[in-house]
């Protein structure tokens, strides 16, 4: 599986073997609702109730296991956990054969509805609560045990019937990849780990590495802004290449050499997944394990316990923190292009490397990131513009609402750049532009469609096997 460096325009400088990355979620600290000691089994049970019809009645096992499983699944979206709504659709998948169906216990057979009520209640109730479930595991006699994150420490609550208190129990699963990594690096003087000690000290053992990094040449002719992000993110790159070769990063190495391999990025007429948008999708939005590293934060921590720069650190972490954004063209002055990202309401002045000034009113599907340097006014649309020409911004406002909470703006706002990075499921935003694409020229894309619609995609099965309505 491979994925490339880019140059100033997104195109290819050298591919690397593997890439694999997980987003770290930092530590968990307990809800607000009932006091900090509140325990997460209860607050759980609570909300699986609030999916049945009859929360008094003792619901079957397969509804209580739905249920349960549509909780844990709203509870971590909020986090941004990409794993649990595949995991409730092949639970949905099986439930239903041999006559045990959950739906006429259930609230609704929508479970997407289902999840954004719950969602929504979530925010509303324990919107402060940051504990991760890992999972939750129901006994034949109705107990339940959900295992959590609270820090690098996972933690276990015992739930049994309504009457029945929780118990704590620690384990000694490993979360955080990343930790378990520079462990394994302060101990190991050999091999793996001393390249990637000599590599962020700058040593010539790297050297080949660095190589196939854009060039002091190259960098020069970019906008500065532009150029620091180019080479923190080639940095980033070299470093992969030698992190994938470690069996810590063997889950994320399988997730993005899958989705290389579905989705072929390079570009149009190949693919409209571009180097550019696969290769920050790869570094700073897949992630994987329970903790849902990336490789981007992967190599922060690596980094910072090594020795590397504090100051390429900084625009590490930038990088990590940023997300594909939809954006209304505002209009544009010199070289600079002003967006405003409708849901938010934030605005930005932003240079296009690509070239692409657009026009006023179109709507922009693209990663901007903020200004590198300290007192800087210039973002830089780091990926090829993709142009959304259809729907517009009310069919676009109106998929806001259907798929974020009905919530206070603050907390929509956390929403929608959780949906934006994460998506409902790993492969959301990735199939939404492989679907979409409809042309394209040199410095830009041109999409159709919506998400949430497959038939308004000109690729989506619907469409593809010519079963639309």
């Amino acid at each position: 599986m491979t994925a490339a460096r880019i140059r100033s325009n997104g195109g290819p400088v050298k591919e690397i073997r593997k890439l694999h990355k997980r987003k770290k979620h930092g530590g968990c600290t307990p809800g607000e609702r009932g006091g900090p000691s509140r325990k997460l089994s209860e607050i759980i049970k609570e909300m699986a109730l609030r999916a049945l019809k009859d929360p008094d009645a003792t619901p079957s096992p397969a509804a209580a296991q739905t249920a349960l499983l549509l909780a844990t699944t709203a509870w971590n979206m909020a986090w941004g956990d990409p794993s649990l709504p595949e995991q409730l659709r092949e639970v949905n998948g099986k439930t239903g054969r041999g006559g045990a169906s959950p739906w006429e216990e259930l609230l609704s057979t929508d479970t997407d509805r289902l999840i954004r009520d719950l969602f929504a209640y979530k925010l509303a109730h324990y919107a402060n609560d940051r504990r991760r479930i890992i999972a939750a595991e129901m006994s034949p006699d109705g107990n339940l045990r959900v295992h959590w994150v609270e820090g690098a420490k996972p933690n276990a609550a015992l739930l049994g019937s309504r009457n029945t208190e929780a118990t704590a129990a620690g384990t000694d699963v490993s979360l955080h990849i990343a930790e378990d990594l520079v462990a394994r690096m302060r101990r190991d003087v050999r091999g793996k780990a001393s390249d990637i000690q000599n590599m962020i000290a700058g040593r010539t053992i790297a050297a080949d590495l660095q190589k196939t990094v854009a060039t002091s040449e190259e960098l020069a002719s970019l906008h500065p802004a532009h150029a620091a992000y180019v080479y923190a993110q080639n940095q980033v790159s070299v470093m992969s290449e030698q992190l994938t070769g470690l069996d810590e990063l063997a889950p994320l190495a399988d997730i993005i050499a899958k989705a290389e391999d579905l989705y072929m990025p390079g570009g149009p007429p190949m693919s409209p997944l571009t180097t550019s948008y696969f290769a920050c999708w790869a570094l700073f939005d897949a992630c994987a394990g329970a903790a849902n590293e990336t490789l981007g934060a992967t190599v922060l921590e690596v980094g910072a316990a090594f020795g590397m720069h504090t100051e390429l650190l900084r625009l590490i972490r930038l990088m990590q923190e940023s997300r594909m954004g939809l954006y209304v063209h505002e209009g544009a002055a010199g070289d600079l292009v002003m967006l405003r990202e409708f849901v938010t309401g934030n605005t930005c002045r932003a240079i296009s490397p690509a070239g692409y000034r657009g026009k006023k009113g179109e709507l922009w599907y693209a990663r901007a990131l903020p200004p590198p340097f300290p007192g800087g006014a210039e973002h830089i649309v780091f990926t090829t513009p993709y142009i959304v020409l259809e729907p517009g911004l009310r069919e676009w406002q109106a998929y806001f609402r259907r798929t974020l909470p009905d919530a206070p703006q603050p907390a929509r706002a956390d929403a929608y750049k959780r949906h934006m990075k994460y998506g409902p499921t790993r492969a959301y935003w990735n199939d939404f532009v492989f679907e979409s694409y409809v042309n394209h020229r040199m410095e830009v894309i041109y999409l159709s469609g919506l998400p949430d619609v497959p038939a308004s995609r000109p690729h989506s099965q619907v469409n593809e096997w010519g079963f639309g309505s």
